[in-house]
């Protein structure tokens, strides 16, 4: 059986990047799920989608003042978001650390 070669590390990055992605999707997904409701959920969305147009319809100055003058307070203001984000971002960055260990000790290089 041909000997695997290591991973360049590019390949390590990427292969953290997708473990940390993945896992704070499944997270973020179920917390907000779990701790927001729909009509909330829904109202974000559209946030989004009106913060995503506006990119594309006026000066990049403009959209990101109003990025930081009324999107991000909006965002800021709701308690189970910021929950699910904050969550989700340390359980993500976790897994995909210990994944990584967890894959180069397999390899003999850590």
């Amino acid at each position: 059986m041909p000997k695997q070669q290591p991973l360049a590390l590019p390949q390590q990055f990427g292969r953290f990047l997708l473990t940390g992605a993945l896992t704070f999707t499944v997270v973020f997904w179920g917390l907000s799920s779990a701790l927001m409701s729909n009509q909330e959920i829904h109202r974000d969305i559209s946030a989004l989608y009106l913060m995503a147009k506006s990119l594309i319809h006026q000066p990049f100055a403009a959209w990101f003042r109003d990025v930081q003058t009324a999107y991000i307070p909006f965002f800021f203001r709701q308690q189970g978001l910021l929950v699910s984000y904050c969550i989700s971002v340390v359980l993500a960055w976790v897994t995909a650390f210990f994944f990584d260990i967890k894959i180069l000790r397999k390899e003999n290089l850590v």
